[in-house]
């Protein structure tokens, strides 16, 4: 990993000689990198040199970078060097991915003379690729002297579940991001539209408290890359001041952070074990709601309450239907208000969980209060959802 940082940190592109560059490569070793390049890639051409991969050939690796205004990622390929030259070009990434995926499987061969890349595949194809100079690519962020943190990929999959819950209104940059943060020692994940928030508490320490940064970054872009990581047990996290970074023994992802500061929701969790608690079957109340949203109500409202038979109830009722289920088996401690949510917004808690998760536990204090969920026997997951009129 050193090795792959120490190159792209040369101040010069690797100088291509005059004869003939080529190597062999894997068919499927070199889609998985082109694959997740067509992620880092700008949909637009409005910057076109940003619409190539950049391919640099030193000795038996082959360094394949993408980047677009936000992020970008390096990854590392084992090749063989047939030239036993190094060089640099641009691989057109459009119509070039394109083709490589439709190439059959084996052994590929990369000759590139002059302007055009050739490649050599099974027993009679050729095709061949119009390229550009590497010369004017950008280059990859500085990396700064941070620390790492060292994270399960698991915990990864499990903080990008916030996603789900993070606003889509580019007006409002900070709430499209996944909050990650020191939360009293330990590194947490937030994602908030302002109506939901869903925070999950690793167990990973952060080592060095006093350092740590928090960082906001593009959620639908962070889910892309952590999807990516396959076949990996632990990522390095690494955050800048500009940039939050991801990288395993082959990878390097480089994205930018989300400028501002993100709402402080300490005073809304501080209400979280106040009120009432009810503990219901996960399965059911999942199913009561998958019924209760057929109906056209407002704001897909459900409401929430204990009858006059002491049965924990949720109803719901549009202009022309109504639905009302019960749950016999419903624990509460105290008291229970009528509460009114919106049920796409509580079913989207639910539709995350561990299918082995068998209880949630929802906690209200109020109508007007938000209520919070978490599932019984994991509460490492803290979902919080506004009432609704």
């Amino acid at each position: 990993m050193e090795k792959l940082m120490e190159i792209q940190y040369e101040d010069e592109t690797l100088v291509t000689e005059p004869e003939t560059l080529s190597f062999n490569v894997e068919h499927e070793s070199l889609m998985n990198a082109l694959t997740l390049c067509g992620k880092i890639i700008p949909k637009s051409g409005s910057i076109p040199i940003l619409q190539s991969v950049k391919f640099d050939l030193m000795g038996d690796t082959l360094f394949i970078t993408a980047m677009d205004m936000s992020q970008s990622v390096l990854q590392l390929l084992k090749v063989e060097n047939k030239s036993n030259l190094n060089g640099s070009y641009l691989f057109p990434a459009k119509e070039g991915i394109e083709l490589v995926k439709r190439l059959p499987h084996g052994s590929l061969t990369f000759s590139k003379k002059e302007s055009t890349v050739y490649i050599s595949y099974g027993q009679r194809g050729k095709a061949n690729l119009k390229i550009l100079s590497a010369e004017e690519f950008p280059k990859l962020p500085k990396m700064e002297a941070v620390d790492v943190t060292s994270i399960p990929i698991e915990t990864l999959r499990k903080g990008v579940l916030a996603t789900q819950f993070t606003s889509s209104d580019e007006k409002s940059p900070l709430l499209t991001g996944i909050h990650i943060y020191n939360h009293e020692g330990k590194l947490g994940f937030e994602g908030t539209d302002r109506h939901r928030i869903l925070r999950y508490i690793s167990e990973v320490d952060i080592i060095n408290q006093e350092t740590f940064v928090n960082a906001v970054i593009n959620a639908a872009s962070f889910k892309k890359i952590v999807d990516s990581f396959k076949d990996v047990q632990q990522i390095d996290l690494l955050i800048t001041s500009s940039h939050l970074i991801l990288r395993d023994r082959t990878t390097v992802y480089f994205g930018l952070l989300i400028n501002g500061e993100y709402p402080d929701f300490s005073r809304i969790f501080a209400q979280m074990n106040s009120g009432t608690e009810i503990t219901i079957s996960r399965e059911e109340l999942d199913d009561t709601l998958n019924r209760a949203l057929s109906l056209d109500a407002t704001n897909n409202r459900v409401t929430i309450e204990v009858d006059e038979e002491g049965l924990f109830v949720l109803h719901t009722q549009s202009e022309n239907s109504e639905l009302s289920e019960s749950f016999p088996n419903a624990k509460f401690n105290d008291e229970f208000s009528a509460m009114k949510f919106n049920g796409k917004y509580l079913r989207s808690f639910l539709l995350i969980l561990n299918s082995e998760i068998k209880n949630i536990i929802l906690s209200v204090s109020g109508s007007k209060m938000p209520g919070f969920i978490k599932a019984e026997g994991d509460t490492s997951s803290i979902f919080v959802v506004n009432p609704v009129n």
